[in-house]
């Protein structure tokens, strides 16, 4: 095993690399990350919504076939209520990735993902990559924000610019793909 290996967890087995890292998911209270999750790890949709208390952690593989690696990933899903804010520290601490989440049908959300980015500054994780989603955009009359706006958010954030449906499914799991190679290409290089 080489010193790359050993100082990035990573094993290899018969040429195969397996490697576990921590990716948050934040944003404001109802924007949908719980139920990105849900779509992408179980195909399903919950129709109610039942806010995350704290933090919800779910572990999925990532099949990175032109890496030949199998890269397992922590998503902590963090809530987005105020009353939460005092524990982000423990919860941001040590995260290789960071996925900022708004709801394309409240502007408000979408102005607050930079709030939610300044504070992965604020808590040494400005160097991580990151990917912006904008999620509910099967909700197309009621959508607040545009694609210009978006972009050029992506731009100042440096970050990937991809819009979800978690009802339907769209693009959900290239979004969990597009994660999973950043940070293990930027944990390669680290």
């Amino acid at each position: 095993m080489s010193d790359q290996e050993r100082k990035e967890g990573g094993i290899v087995f018969k040429g195969r690399t397996e490697a576990i890292y921590k990716v948050i998911v934040i944003g404001d209270p109802a924007v949908g990350k719980t139920s990105l999750l849900t779509k992408f790890a179980k195909n399903k949709f919950e129709e109610k919504y039942l806010p995350t208390v704290g933090i919800n952690i779910l572990k999925q593989s990532i099949e990175l076939e032109e890496e030949n690696a199998t890269i397992n990933l922590m998503f902590w899903d963090v809530a987005g209520q105020p009353q939460f804010y005092m524990l982000h520290r423990p919860y941001f601490n040590g995260a290789d990735g960071v996925i900022l989440v708004f709801d394309m049908t409240r502007s408000s959300t979408f102005s607050n993902v930079n709030n939610w980015y300044n504070s992965c500054v604020k808590y040494g994780l400005s160097g991580v990559p990151r990917i912006i989603i904008g999620n509910k955009v099967d909700l197309k009359d009621e959508r607040k924000i545009i694609l210009p706006m978006a972009d050029h958010l992506s731009d100042k954030l440096n970050a990937p610019y991809f819009e979800t449906s978690a009802l339907t499914g769209e693009t959900v799991k290239e979004v969990f793909q597009k994660i999973a190679e950043l940070v293990y290409k930027y944990k390669e290089n680290y």
